[in-house]
């Protein structure tokens, strides 16, 4: 018996298949990715309300930096969030 570990894929000249399993694989990665910005997102949020917090408590230092790095992950996560959905929008015109 004679295992290969490598074939060549045999290309029939049908891409439909080949489309549908890249736009399911695109899909699964968008998927991965929002839920990775939501999980960021809402770590920074309770990241800046503990700023807050520390506002209330007059630890101004410390709460003025906790509470600006929740905002700039907050913003960060936000943006990376745009951006996957906008490159996913230009490969979804493309296959089209």
């Amino acid at each position: 018996m004679r295992f290969q570990f490598f074939t060549k894929p045999k290309i029939d000249g049908n891409y439909s298949d080949l489309k549908e399993e890249i736009i399911q694989e695109i899909l699964r990665q968008a998927r991965y990715s929002f839920h990775l910005t939501l999980g960021i997102t809402a770590a920074s949020a309770l990241m800046t309300l503990f700023g807050v917090g520390l506002l209330y408590l007059n630890k101004v230092s410390e709460a003025s930096i906790t509470t600006g790095g929740g905002a700039l992950a907050t913003i960060a996560s936000v943006q990376c969030a745009k951006q996957a959905k906008e490159e996913l929008r230009e490969i979804i015109d493309r296959l089209e």
